[in-house]
């Protein structure tokens, strides 16, 4: 029987640590090969972990001192939901957003299903779009 609750902490340290590390390569390594991902921005299922490593990349790269913080873990079998706080500079190219140096920190929550295994099978992200396009002067 699988203990979902030490499985899920497993993932998600494991996952956070690699956004604070900044390694792209890491965080996608958690996602299947057929995982489903997209942001509740959007309808659309982008699919493996070729767009994480991409999303994680371009956060990174918009942001090099990026930290990723935990707020809430809730736990439900497989399934699990995070609040977290994203913040950083933004010195590079973010969202198609030339740098403009600005601090940014603003909250999002994810909704997410491992296998068996602990890999990520689906994942859904809510972002706080208002308030991170407010910090970067676009309200």
């Amino acid at each position: 029987m699988t203990d979902w609750n030490a499985l899920t902490w497993q993932v998600s340290d494991a996952t956070y640590a690699a956004w604070n590390a900044h390694d792209p390569d890491a965080v996608a390594r958690w996602f299947t090969d057929d995982a489903r991902v997209r942001d509740s921005s959007s309808s659309e299922w982008e699919i493996g972990p070729g767009p994480v490593r991409a999303r994680a990349e371009m956060l990174c790269a918009g942001m090099p001192d990026l930290t990723l913080t935990r707020q809430v873990l809730l736990i439900d079998g497989p399934r699990h939901a995070d609040r977290w706080v994203m913040a950083g500079t933004h010195t590079g190219e973010l969202l198609g957003i030339p740098a403009t140096g600005a601090a940014i920190r603003f909250e999002g929550a994810t909704f997410t299903t491992i296998d068996a295994d602990g890999m990520v099978i689906e994942d859904v992200h809510h972002v706080d779009y208002s308030t991170l396009f407010a910090q970067l002067g676009l309200s």
